[in-house]
């Protein structure tokens, strides 16, 4: 970050803040303002504040944590993030400079066509259960963000002070807007939370990025797709009781409303552009049939077929939307004919363009129906592909009910998984149904039946590609892959016979450890069946996601990692050895205990041809409105995005730093493997199995506060068990990170290095390797936010205070250990040397940040004492909201 920026970042907090305590002082709230200050002291006595004056002290701050951040962010949108090229410059992140140092770099013109050709980059957006905001407050956050914007290019003094009165009264709204929820948020909510988001910016960024893709990036006909965005909000139903057949249902209905608004709005536009007379331009023949089909009778239009063809594909377009959402139609739409798919929507498109090029040439086709065509290519009609997620228990019960009622009376659950494989592929390999109307099935079966009868009505009406993928939580077996395959045949999803086909392809997720190093060989075994490959489709296709979140809370963060990373590298050659293309899915969160960091070189780290030209990646709650919160940051998102993807798909083996890549991971994999090793023993040996962790964890961290929140649709455990193995990912490092502590981004490397006496020589060496390095990275980001006194703090609530101390002391030290060997790493006085702009927007976040911490300290011993105010637990809200946003990414 320049001087210039920091000091406009500097500014405009202290402007926002200022206005902030204007509005509080106005309505009524001074005596509060001034104690904030206070708070501020380590010596404050929290005893001294009444429940009220708690409330709004916690209210205060976090409002103040959002305007820093709304600044913080603002400033940020001029910064261009740069890649380094083989000759050692740089250039700004982008898919075409991407292509464009590809070309320099020697790589043909064919094999850069050949990538662009297969690139898919799909970010896929999931609920969170631990996002704080409600939408009134994302609104909000947006209005004054715009404002500062505005504010930053004003040149004149009148300007500004309007701009000024304009943010004192969004500042003022956002103080007098409810922070918190009174109810849990829904699965409806979530969904039109992220729907808002595609509207407000992502769906403008794609606009945008295509017109520029098409400018700039040299290329033979149609660039691809390249994107294509997915979702879960909705679909995914594991461990979530509230998603059924409604919300899936709802998810698609909402999103087509607004695909059709998007489609309607750029034909208006087209309409408005496309006025040639054919007494004055020719036009092709297939272009006069589509006009004579227009009921548009206007007299003025008679010489003009583009106008009238337009209005033909509106009536198509009002009649198709109409028909998948279930309402009326009004006008000449109710004789058109719907559109049977989004392909032939597009089809149309292209008759106009193909008169366009014919009868004027392409420079008269446009922006506007240039990319109307690219993303009715990329949305279809559904906007968003939304995967179906249940996990392997479920369909295993369901499977073995379905059986039980059969004609055969089959006792799935007593068979090995050898019988069950050969009856599931038995199953596929016919054309029957084990279902029956007559049958009295449990509720869990019921239900799951009604999933995939809905996705088979879906699919009729926006076509298979409106699901991405059916993911398998807990894959650990092959006929884990052919369960859901078998559900899906139940609803006519999966057609039976000698060579079964399917609309919706399965995806199994590895997520522990244990499951991470057993996939390559289910793999091995599920591609070394006949059957599957007609499963696949053309071409063969074999998506598998990896989880970053459990296989981090099984094992620890280098142990994780590793597991991942060797992972991806055995899948893939199994994948290579079947003559199968391997499309891998990774499931990351915003923290680096579940994956976090920055996505470009995360992405240009993976093991050489695992990216393959596709990719996708989990994009969380939390992070939404982070990555895609404006059309700026939306657009420079997906741009390195794609960049990423291209840049991990062109062919590297001329390249020097290609091959000194490739040398060291072959020279340092049998350390990592010892690594991995030790630190998963010294993880392993702290969380599960000291016998008085789990105490530590419940009453250290706000772990149980943060369950009883209502700040998310999905229940924060699988099941009520109460143990670690059952706690969702997310809230376990949600719990860690409000306390501090940020223990699964760091725990157990530096006992791993410790125990195997490994010298600095020795890993100065292993960070010049890509793998390492960006390892490293993202654990001295962790260690940066980790304030080991704050984290004391919350240790002294203990239930046994000797064995709070004992834990607490462990983790200190460890913290201490790993902190000063990153520093010999990286050969530097202090973390994060190499990224100053970071750790300034850290360091500018503590004083606050430590306050929200020591608040929400005192809040948690109140409540456990058994103080249980509605202020005090409105307090407790806001401390947790006020520290997410001040982290950033939490869970």
């Amino acid at each position: 970050m320049t001087d210039t920026v920091l000091d406009h970042v500097k500014q405009h907090t202290a402007m926002l803040d200022g206005f902030l305590s204007d509005a509080v002082q106005e309505f009524g709230k001074a005596e509060v303002m001034s104690k904030v200050e206070a708070l501020k002291d380590k010596g404050f006595d929290f005893g001294t504040l009444s429940e009220s004056e708690a409330a709004h002290a916690a209210r205060i701050m976090t409002c103040l944590s959002m305007l820093s951040v709304i600044s913080e962010d603002v400033g940020q949108l001029g910064r261009i993030d740069t890649f380094q090229t083989s000759d050692g410059s740089m250039q700004p992140i982008s898919l075409a400079n991407a292509v464009q140092s590809a070309r320099q770099e020697g790589v043909s013109a064919d094999e850069i066509d050949k990538t662009l050709s297969g690139i898919l980059a799909s970010p896929v957006f999931t609920a969170h259960p631990t996002e704080m905001r409600r939408a009134s407050i994302v609104e909000r956050e947006h209005e004054i963000s715009t404002l500062l914007q505005a504010y930053e290019k004003a040149t004149t003094r009148p300007e500004k002070t309007q701009i000024e009165d304009d943010l004192f009264r969004a500042v003022a709204l956002l103080w007098n807007t409810r922070l918190n929820r009174p109810e849990r948020i829904t699965v409806q909510d979530e969904i039109n939370n992220l729907i808002g988001a595609v509207k407000r910016s992502i769906l403008p960024a794609m606009v945008t990025l295509y017109n520029e893709w098409g400018r700039d990036i040299p290329h033979d006909g149609q660039l691809p797709n390249v994107l294509k965005l997915g979702s879960w909000i909705g679909g995914d139903r594991d461990g979530h009781p509230h998603v059924d057949e409604v919300t899936l249902n709802y998810a698609f209905k909402e999103q087509a409303r607004v695909a059709f608004a998007f489609y309607v709005s750029q034909m208006d536009k087209l309409d408005s552009e496309l006025t040639m007379s054919d007494e004055v331009t020719p036009v092709t023949d297939a272009l006069n049939d589509l006009a004579r089909k227009s009921l548009n009778t206007d007299i003025h239009r008679v010489d003009e077929p583009y106008r009238r063809a337009i209005a033909h594909i509106k009536h198509r377009l009002a009649r198709t939307r109409a028909q998948i959402l279930g309402e009326p139609v009004t006008n000449g739409a109710s004789v058109a004919p719907p559109y049977e798919s989004c392909d032939a929507f597009a089809r149309d498109l292209r008759v106009i363009r193909d008169s366009l090029a014919a009868h004027g040439g392409r420079r008269l086709i446009g922006r506007t129906l240039k990319t109307l065509i690219r993303i009715a290519r990329s949305c279809g009609f559904h906007l968003l592909a939304l995967d179906l997620r249940q996990n392997s228990d479920v369909h295993e019960r369901v499977i073995a009910e379905l059986f039980t009622h059969s004609s055969e009376l089959v006792d799935y659950l007593g068979m090995s998984e050898s019988e069950r494989c050969s009856l599931l592929f038995a199953e596929l390999a016919n054309d029957r149904v084990l279902r029956w109307d007559f049958a009295k099935y449990s509720d869990e079966t019921r239900k799951e039946l009604r999933i995939v009868d809905a996705a088979a009505q879906i699919v009729k009406s926006f076509g298979p590609e409106a699901f991405g993928a059916y993911v398998i939580s807990k894959a650990a077996s092959v006929s884990d892959i052919l369960e859901p395959l078998v559900l899906m045949k139940q609803a006519g999803l999966v057609r039976g016979g000698p060579q079964p086909h399917t609309m919706i392809r399965v995806s199994p997720l590895f997520e522990t450890i244990g499951d991470l190093e057993a996939a390559p060989d289910i793999m091995k075994k599920w591609l070394g069946n006949f059957a599957v490959r007609s499963l696949m489709g053309r071409p063969a296709i074999q998506e598998v996601m990896l989880g970053y979140s459990d296989s981090n809370k099984d094992g620890g963060y280098t142990s994780s990692r590793w597991s991942l990373h060797k992972a991806s590298k055995a899948i893939k050659a199994v994948c290579d050895k079947a003559g199968v293309k391997l499309r891998l899915f990774h499931g990351r969160g915003g923290s680096v205990g579940r994956g976090g960091g920055p996505s470009f070189a995360a992405i240009l780290a993976q093991p050489e041809g695992t990216v393959g030209g596709q990719i996708r990646v989990t994009e969380q709650g939390e992070m939404i409105a982070r990555k895609f919160g404006n059309v700026i940051t939306a657009h420079k998102t997906l741009d390195t995005f794609a960049a990423a993807t291209f840049l991990a798909t062109i062919p590297k083996d001329t390249t020097r730093k290609a091959s000194e890549d490739a040398r060291l991971e072959e020279k340092y994999s049998p350390l990592m493997d010892r690594l991995h090793e030790k630190s998963f023993a010294a993880y392993r040996g702290l969380v599960y199995d000291d016998p008085h962790f789990l105490d530590f964890f419940r009453t250290v961290t706000p772990v149980g506060e943060v369950s009883d929140l209502k700040i998310g649709s999905r229940p924060a455990s699988r099941t009520a068990s109460g143990k670690i193995e059952d706690l969702r990912a997310i809230p376990w490092v949600f719990a860690w990170s409000q306390s501090r502590f940020m223990l699964p981004g760091w725990y157990g490397f530096a006992a791993a290095v410790r125990e195997m006496e490994i010298d600095d020589a020795t890993l100065l060496e292993m960070i010049q390797w890509d793998f390492f390095d960006v390892f490293i990275a993202n654990m001295e980001m962790a260690l940066a936010k980790t304030d080991m006194e704050i984290a004391r703090l919350y240790a002294d609530l203990a239930r046994d205070p000797e064995e709070g101390d004992r834990i607490y002391a462990t983790i200190k030290s460890e913290f201490d250990d790993t902190v000063a060997l990153i520093l010999r790493i990286r050969n530097a006085k202090y973390l994060l040397s190499t990224h100053e702009r970071l750790r300034n927007q850290i360091e500018r976040a503590n004083p606050l940040l430590n306050s929200l911490n020591r608040l929400q300290v005192y809040l948690l011993g109140v409540r456990r004492h058994g103080n249980r105010h509605k202020l005090v637990q409105l307090a407790m809200q806001l401390t947790v909201n006020g520290i997410a946003s001040a982290l950033r990414n939490t869970g």
